[in-house]
C-alpha cells in the first residue's frame, strides 16, 4: 500500500479521534440513593410536578422519559410527560408506560421508561419539565443525588395545580421532584462529580406529600 493511500484511510480515524465525546445523553440523571416517594395528595386526577431549567447553549432533544423506581413498573398505566416554556407553552409531550423503552440510570435504584420524537432544539433559555403523579403512583426518587449536563443548569422544583392532571408545572415548588427527565442528542457526557439535591431528605419529603408551597 502506498504513503497516499494509508493518508487518505487514516484521515478520517484521526479526525473522530479529535473530536469531542459526543453521545445520547439524559439532560438530568439520578446516581444513586434517595427514598421512593408517593405524592400522598396529588388528588384523582393528579398534579404535574417537576422542575426548572435554563439552558445556556443550543441542546436538541428526542424524547422523554419518567423515572421508574426500582425498575419494576410505574404502577398505573400511563404517565403523561411535558416539556414546556417557563411561562407554560407545551413544546413536546409523550405519555410513557411500562413498555416504553427502558434506559439505564447510574443509580442502582431504578431506571428510566422513555418515548422519543422528532428531534427539537431548545435555545438558550428557561423551561421547565414535569410528569403527573396521583397519590400512590408513580414514584419520585426524593434524596437521590443527581448530575446535569454542562449545558444545562436546574433552577428549582415547580408544580401544576393539584388534581388538575396534565398541565404546564410553573408554580415553584420546595424542592426539584425527578420524575421525568430529557434525552439529549449530542451531548457531552456529564463530569462524574454528583450535586445533593438541594433541600431534599425529610422536609422534601414531607413537602412532595403535602403538595404544598
Amino acid at each position: 500500500m502506498n504513503v497516499s493511500v494509508s493518508l487518505r484511510l487514516l484521515l478520517p480515524a484521526l479526525v473522530l479521534a479529535a473530536m469531542p465525546n459526543l453521545n445520547a445523553a439524559l439532560g438530568v440523571d439520578l446516581t444513586g440513593g434517595g427514598t421512593p416517594t408517593s405524592c400522598g395528595s396529588c388528588g384523582v386526577n393528579g398534579a404535574t410536578v417537576g422542575w426548572s431549567f435554563s439552558v445556556n447553549s443550543p441542546i436538541t432533544i428526542d424524547g422523554l422519559g419518567v423515572w421508574d423506581a426500582g425498575s419494576n413498573g410505574l404502577g398505573v398505566s400511563s404517565v403523561p410527560v411535558g416539556l414546556f416554556t417557563s411561562t407554560g407553552t407545551l413544546l413536546a409531550s409523550v405519555a410513557v408506560t411500562d413498555l416504553s423503552a427502558s434506559v439505564a440510570s447510574a443509580s442502582p435504584e431504578g431506571s428510566w421508561l422513555f418515548e422519543y420524537f422528532a428531534p427539537l432544539t431548545l435555545t438558550a433559555g428557561d423551561y421547565v419539565i414535569g410528569n403527573v403523579f396521583w397519590d400512590l403512583a408513580p414514584l419520585a426518587q426524593i434524596d437521590s443525588t443527581y448530575t446535569t449536563i454542562p449545558e444545562i443548569t436546574l433552577l428549582g422544583g415547580v408544580q401544576g395545580t393539584e388534581d388538575a392532571g396534565f398541565m404546564a408545572p410553573i408554580n415553584p415548588f420546595l424542592v426539584p421532584v425527578f420524575g421525568s427527565t430529557m434525552s439529549i442528542q449530542d451531548a457531552a457526557i456529564p463530569e462524574p462529580a454528583t450535586m445533593a439535591l438541594m433541600g431534599l431528605g425529610l422536609a422534601g419529603l414531607a413537602a412532595f406529600r403535602r403538595r404544598r408551597c
